[in-house]
Formats: C-alpha cells, sequence, structure tokens
C-alpha cells in the first residue's frame, strides 16, 4: 500500500527536472517515512537514468592539507595533527596525467579538490588548465575549491568544468559548533 502524498506535494514530472521547490514541499519530504522517500528516490532515479549503471568517478586532491580554517572534522586543516603533509597546488601536467590513468582504468568523471577556503585569483588558470586538459580526455570533470567568486566560476566554466561540489558543510546556527 502506497503512503499518501504529502499534502502540497506534487509528483515528479519525468519529461522536465524540477526547480521550483516550495518550502512546504521540502518540508512534506522530510515528514515521508524513510522507505518511503527511499521508494521515490528511486523512482525518480529510474525515470532520469539507467538503473543498471554506475558512473564510475575517482578524485583526486590536487593541493593537499595546509588549509587556514579550523574545521573539526577535516584532516586538511593545518590546525590539527591529523598526519597528512601539506602540498603546494599540482601542476596541470601531473593532474592530466592522473586523469588518462583514472579514465583507463574505466572512471567517466574526475573530480579535482584542493584543501583550501577559497580559491585565489593567482590559481585560476592553472586550475583551469587542469579542468580543459581533463575535459579533452573526454572526461566528465569536476571540482571543490572552496569558496568561489562569480568571475572565478565563470572561468572554470569556460574551462570546461561540468560539476562544482559547493562544500558547504552545515547551517548557519550550528557553524560554530564546527569551526570558528
Amino acid at each position: 500500500m502506497n503512503a499518501p502524498i504529502a499534502q502540497g506535494f506534487r509528483p515528479v514530472d519525468p519529461a522536465q527536472p524540477r526547480h521550483d521547490w516550495t518550502l512546504a514541499e521540502v518540508e512534506a519530504l522530510f515528514e515521508l517515512p524513510f522507505t518511503e522517500l527511499v521508494f521515490r528516490a528511486a523512482e525518480t532515479h529510474r525515470a532520469w537514468f539507467d538503473p543498471t549503471e554506475v558512473q564510475l568517478s575517482q578524485l583526486l586532491s590536487v593541493k593537499t592539507g595546509g588549509c587556514a580554517e579550523n574545521c573539526g572534522y577535516c584532516s586538511q586543516s593545518q590546525h590539527f595533527e591529523t598526519g597528512v603533509p601539506a602540498s603546494k597546488l599540482m601542476d596541470a601536467t601531473t593532474v592530466i596525467a592522473a586523469a588518462m590513468d583514472a579514465k583507463a582504468g574505466g572512471a567517466q568523471r574526475f573530480c579535482m579538490g584542493a584543501a583550501w577556503r577559497d580559491l585565489k585569483d593567482r590559481d585560476v588558470p592553472k586550475v583551469a588548465a587542469m579542468i580543459s586538459g581533463v575535459k579533452a580526455l573526454g572526461l566528465e570533470t569536476c571540482a571543490t575549491l572552496g569558496m568561489l567568486t562569480k568571475p572565478q566560476a565563470q572561468a572554470l566554466k569556460d574551462a570546461g568544468l561540468d560539476y562544482y561540489n559547493h562544500n558547504l558543510d552545515t547551517g548557519p546556527d550550528y557553524y560554530d559548533k564546527v569551526v570558528t
């Protein structure tokens, strides 16, 4: 027996993804029983993707450790003794070679992550070269580089970036429990 549709919730139209969610609709989703939520997620996934396929992605830390932030859970922070050594931003040639290996291993998406609070303008051309080089291999590209300005985001998009992980860790009401 199907759970009743939460009040105000509109079913998914498989012809078009939605970008117009109301607060009431999102809250209604939180009220659904877990198994109903899992069912609806699977139903939505099947409407858009082949359920027998799994996308293979590989992540490379293109700049590891030494982050100035002190997020209490993160091994990249310079504020904690984690055993993760800090390194400078990798060069594009090394990153593209790693992406070639990832593709040879079956990866369809290659993600580049950097341990810093925000991307510096001086590093945008270096990261853009990484992205365009990886994209030229026929891989989807994604990145997680901290906070971006609008011109930086546009430069990465122009370089061929497909996806960006914004890396928001928590809501503003809890943030002071995670980082000072």
